[in-house]
């Protein structure tokens, strides 16, 4: 209802839109997307499936469409976290499998670092959230295609589509899937299953080939000649290990503990359903450890920092996917190698815990819930809800979009200059602080203008 577009979204759909307005032609549309690629391409950076993606953000089409951005980004976000572990965990009751996932894809979205760059900012989310998506997606994908009798023809093109994506997206999680998916491939070889072996090879190959495309872009070097020389590649490695010991520590807080603590009984229930017997669970802790590092390694490699909330967003995700996945290996390997097997009745929820389980979940369930309220009165930035909450009741965000509104009006009016507000910068939910300032360079392009002038906003 008040998102409306910021930043770079002027800056790399301008194609897109120009072509619709004058045009109406979706094939129109589509040659800008590819315009803005090739410019991209040569002159910037060469990310080029996100671009793609980039040009074609919902405002194109009205200014209006601009408010599914929220809707489609969280709603992907959910798909793509349960489709991946609940196929992951299958053979385990369903109603702990839920329980499980719907915990990790919680604390995803509600602890997410910057939240306006991962579902209010289309362009911002569409770079970092949606690759990470594709990556959950494809992974499910392999792991059917590898796991049932014959790979599914459909499943197999769309993993292959989804692999190129991830390769021509951002450099984070093109780097994540080239290392997944290698070390899948070598894993196979070791372990000679090569009748499959075929199902994750040509999609590390397309992968790999969308991530040569990416990376040997002319705008990578212009872009980095602007940035300044890149880091040392051994230093930034040895970097990212501490920046991965830095930021468990730093993520791991009472919300997380208290959500580990609530999945415990449901762990060891799904741990005893499983006849996998959770081998060497040091060995497992240590590669999660060194790919979860590896993600810091792009950004400081290239721009000498990680503290970038759009890039954050999605190593924070990666954060909570492996400590819960890592917390339930270790359940399980306790199960299975400490513990007895034992047998657990089929049934819903109800008969999911046994009653000591059950008194151990709601009580942690209490205590957790108390502490939400603690902190959302305390805290309200910290939880995404609460944050939409409090912005929507006390009127942010409602100033925000009719400033954002207004400004757009009078930069679609006639003339080739235009004298607009900078809109307010109270709200953490529907602005980066940081990206919000150069909004306006791109819309001088979107909107045909010579000239735009931004004034502060007066007060009163």
């Amino acid at each position: 209802m008040y998102a409306y577009p910021q930043a770079d979204d002027w800056s790399y759909s301008w194609h897109t839109r120009l072509a619709w307005v004058d045009n109406h032609s979706i094939l129109e549309v589509l040659k800008g997307a590819c315009a803005a690629v090739s410019e991209a391409y040569m002159d910037w950076q060469g990310t080029f499936s996100s671009i793609f993606l980039m040009s074609l953000q919902p405002g194109i089409w009205g200014e209006r469409f601009y408010a599914v951005v929220p809707f489609f980004m969280s709603g992907l976000l959910t798909f793509s976290t349960l489709f991946f572990l609940m196929y992951l965990l299958r053979g385990t009751d369903g109603s702990c499998r839920v329980i499980f996932s719907v915990a990790v894809l919680w604390l995803t979205v509600q602890e997410i670092r910057c939240k306006p760059a991962a579902f209010y900012w289309y362009n911002g989310a569409v770079h970092y959230i949606v690759p990470w998506c594709f990556v959950l997606i494809l992974a499910g994908l392999i792991l059917k295609n590898l796991q049932t009798e014959k790979a599914g023809k459909l499943r197999f093109v769309f993993s292959l589509l989804l692999a190129f994506m991830i390769g021509g997206g951002n450099l984070v999680t093109a780097l994540l899937a080239f290392v997944c998916l290698g070390g899948a491939v070598l894993v196979l070889l070791i372990l000679k299953r090569r009748t499959r072996l075929w199902c994750v090879a040509v999609p590390f190959a397309f992968q790999t080939l969308a991530f040569g495309i990416n990376i040997l872009a002319p705008g990578n070097w212009l872009r980095q000649g602007l940035s300044g020389e890149p880091s040392n590649p051994v230093m930034s490695i040895l970097r990212s290990f501490y920046y991965g010991f830095f930021y468990i520590g730093e993520w791991t807080d009472e919300t997380v503990l208290l959500i580990s603590l609530l999945l415990m009984p449901v762990m060891l229930r799904m741990a005893r359903q499983l006849r996998f017997r959770f081998p060497l669970p040091g060995l497992i802790a240590g590669v999660s450890f060194c790919l979860f590092s590896s993600m810091f390694t792009p950004s400081d490699f290239a721009v000498h920092t990680v503290n970038i909330g759009r890039v954050q967003n999605i190593v924070f995700a990666m954060y909570v996917l492996l400590f819960m996945l890592n917390l339930f290996y270790v359940v399980g390997w306790y199960v299975k190698n400490v513990q007895e097997r034992e047998k657990v009745p089929e049934g819903t929820c109800s008969s999911c815990l046994n009653n000591r389980e059950g008194i151990w979940f709601y009580g942690v369930l209490a205590v957790f819930v108390f502490s939400f309220a603690l902190t959302a009165v305390a805290e309200p930035q910290r939880f995404t809800s609460v944050l939409a909450a409090k912005e929507l009741s006390d009127g942010t965000a409602e100033e925000f979009g009719k400033a954002a509104w207004d400004n757009i009006q009078i930069l679609k009016e006639d003339g080739k200059e235009a004298v607009i507000e900078a809109v307010p910068k109270d709200s953490l939910l529907l602005t980066s602080r940081d990206d919000i300032d150069q909004w306006h360079f791109g819309a001088k392009m979107y909107f045909r203008k010579d000239k735009v002038t931004v004034l502060e906003k007066k007060d009163g």
